[in-house]
């Protein structure tokens, strides 16, 4: 299973915004239930092979109730079921990787993570002042997130703890 902050990265990447305590919480179940734990708290992954399959991870299904709930309580409680989702999503791709290449993707996103620039420019997410650049109606934005940068700092902070535990990820470039 990838590491919360990984799913964090990726979470950046694809939302403008970490949802790491969210993943912490999904995963809480790990420390008591060792490499089973994904039978609490990770519904989606259980479900994968009758609701969904990896060629197609996000059926028109949930896509309508991720529209639903968007229109019931807003467009974050939409996006925090899709980052909760794909959590599970992310630990079935994680379950096919070798060693090495699970040793690769942690050292890309601690990349990407380290590289301020890199997620302005490509992700569209510029984490030193709190913006997230958004689409919606064919409009494109750049919204204020000001919460954005501590949960950056505070994301940052812990992936150098982790950098500096690992000795396969502790390399002096990235940052």
């Amino acid at each position: 299973m990838p590491n919360a902050w990984v799913h964090a990265v990726i979470d950046i990447i694809a939302y403008g915004r970490p949802y790491f305590s969210l993943h912490k919480k999904k995963d809480e179940p790990s420390q008591t239930l060792r490499w089973v734990h994904r039978i609490k708290r990770h519904e989606w992954y259980q479900a994968c092979g009758k609701k969904w399959t990896l060629d197609e991870p996000f059926p028109s299904r949930l896509k309508e109730l991720i529209l639903e709930i968007r229109t019931a309580n807003g467009p974050k409680k939409a996006e925090g079921l899709m980052a909760y989702v794909d959590h599970d999503y992310i630990d079935r791709i994680w379950d096919n990787l070798s060693p090495k290449e699970r040793e690769y993707w942690e050292g890309f996103f601690m990349y990407v993570l380290f590289n301020p620039k890199i997620l302005k420019e490509w992700a569209k997410v510029d984490v030193l002042e709190g913006r997230i650049h958004r689409t919606s109606n064919s409009r494109e934005d750049w919204e204020d997130c000001p919460e954005l940068k501590s949960e950056y700092i505070r994301l940052r902070s812990y992936v150098n703890a982790v950098k500096d535990r690992d000795k396969n990820l502790h390399i002096e470039h990235y940052g």
